[in-house]
Order: structure tokens, then sequence, then C-alpha cells
């Protein structure tokens, strides 16, 4: 079984090829909700649905009041959202064409498993030019000791399904990206996999290491040689956009602390990270705007995230490719 999965969406309308704004969602994730989740009690009040819908609605009004500005992609922390909001979610990114990535929080299942998905709703537009969306989720392939811990001893299991927690390369609308669950990011074998086949990657995550993770998304960004957006729960922090830049150009956005609900936004400029790639030492060297790729990196997988940017007229809407 190959380590991923090729999932394309949206490959009639490149029109995320160029670069894409991503909107990095600061939100508090509460301990107490996590726990409700897998004990079969989950907070689905009306109150916390409002509060998830005004951060929301906040995005919308952002793209509206700065047309220049609109999100492409909103991301939220590990475990954030209930997970029988997946489909409010779905429906929410399908109206407003704004894909959303984010944790749900744990599903137990009739063998007392409990599942720890990552969500990622990705809109597009189908060959009449309706509003649609795909939502797939994957299992989070490694849970960390903590929350193995905290399951096991209240007689809960961990999953242990590889063909459901198998990776996904995304290509999106003309980009091409990978997400990671949280302590999944800290195998270095894992993190390798893209490399050279995304522009980003995305970790969703409930850390409290956030000194250690800052070290693992710092040296994923210049090793695979891509932008990584990582997202925390707010009481946590270090929510950050990291380039394969320079030490000074490292974190161009970057957020901690705070009792508000918010989030930041920044555009990656994902062709002109391709175009750098393409370049021999050379001319990298002397770049401002990003360190020269790490050896081996194939400039066949760097052709071949160009050429998403084609429009395709015949693909399917969705196409996961084994």
């Amino acid at each position: 079984m190959k380590p991923f999965l090729k999932i394309s969406v949206g490959a009639r309308t490149p029109d995320l090829h160029g670069g894409l704004r991503v909107a990095v969602g600061h939100l508090t994730v509460d301990e107490k909700n996590i726990e409700g989740s897998f004990m079969g009690s989950p907070n689905v009040s009306r109150q916390r649905k409002k509060v998830l819908s005004e951060l929301l609605n906040d995005v919308v009004k952002h793209g509206v009041r700065h047309p220049e500005q609109r999100v492409d992609l909103l991301v939220l922390p590990e475990v954030s959202v209930p997970h029988r909001w997946a489909t409010f979610i779905t429906q929410w990114a399908k109206q407003h064409q704004v894909g959303v990535i984010c944790g749900l929080e744990h599903r137990v299942d009739h063998r007392s498993r409990a599942w720890n998905e990552l969500l990622a709703a990705l809109p597009f537009r189908g060959a009449n030019g309706s509003k649609e969306c795909a939502p797939v989720r994957r299992l989070k392939k490694h849970y960390s000791p903590e929350e193995d811990f905290q399951l096991t001893n209240n007689n809960f299991k961990v999953p242990n399904l590889p063909s459901r927690s198998r990776y996904q390369l995304f290509q999106w609308r003309g980009a091409s990206f990978a997400v990671y669950n949280c302590f999944e990011l800290a195998s270095l074998e894992d993190r390798c996999l893209f490399k050279g086949m995304v522009d980003f990657i995305v970790c969703s995550e409930f850390n409290r290491d956030v000194n250690y993770f800052s070290n693992i998304v710092e040296s994923a960004a210049r090793d695979l040689h891509c932008y990584v957006i990582q997202v925390n729960s707010a009481q946590f922090g270090d929510s950050r956009v990291v380039s394969p830049s320079r030490t000074e150009k490292l974190n161009p956005l970057r957020i901690k602390g705070g009792d508000n609900q918010t989030f930041l936004t920044m555009r990656l400029p994902l062709q002109q990270l391709r175009s750098h790639q393409l370049k021999r030492y050379g001319l990298q060297k002397d770049s401002k705007e990003y360190k020269p790729t790490p050896p081996d990196f194939d400039t066949a997988e760097i052709e071949k995230r160009i050429r998403l940017g084609q429009r395709t007229r015949n693909a399917p809407p969705t196409a996961p490719n084994e």
C-alpha cells in the first residue's frame, strides 16, 4: 500500500495556482469539550455554535470589506469542532467557496475506539459553474502519548486502521498541499513523504509543547522547501505561517495570546515559490525571498506542480488516485 493517497479537487478551474490567501484561526479549544466528546456528552450547544459561526461570518465579511484580501482557506486547530458539525462546516465551505481544514473532536465507535479525524472541506465550481464541495476526512495516524494515556485510562482504544490514516496529497484548484494532525509532524519519515510535491503543508494542533514543535515546523519549511501553516489552540499559541526563507523572513505571520477569537490572513505566492525552486543554486543563493532548495530536490516534481495550473476540461471534479 502506498504511503499516501492523491486527491484531485477542482482541476478544471486552477484559480489558486498562482497563490492563495490563508486565514489562521485563533480560538481556544476547551479541554472540557475534548473530554466531553469522547465520554459521550459532546458540547453541541447553540451558544458554542454561535461563537464558531461568528468566526466563520467574520471571514466572509473580511472578503466583502477587502475584496483583494478574500480568504481562500481557513485553518482551525485540532479537535476544535464537534464531529457532528462536519456537515455544517462542509455546507458553509460550499456556500461561501472558502476551504476549511479543521480537527474534529473524538467520536467513539461501537468497539470503543476513539477516532481523532481531520476534515478538509474543499470547495470548487462544477462543470456548469455550480458551487460544490469535497469533504475529506482522515484518521490520525500517530496519537500523542498524552492523548493515548487519557483515552486508554478512560477505557477507550486508539484505532489501528492504516488504510484510514493514510496521508493525502491534495491537488486543489491548482495548489498542491498535505495535511498533518499535530503529533504526526513529529515523525521525520512522515513529514519527508512530500518533498518537492507540495507548495505548502498544514499542521492542525492541540499542542502544549510549542518549543519542540517550533523547531520541527521551521525545519520542515526548509527541508521540504514549502510554506508551513501551523494552527494551535490559542491558550498555547504559536500559530503561524513559516516560509522557507532566511531567519528574518522565516515567520511572516505569527499570533499568540489574547482572549478574543479572531484570525489573521496572508497570501501565499505559490507561483513565485515554484519559479525560485526551478532555478539552480547559482541564482537561488542571492534571492531575498527564499533559501536555496535542499539536496536532491526533484525538479520533475516541481514541473508536475506547475502543470496543475493548466485547465483540465475533462477532469472529474474529485479524482482520488491510488
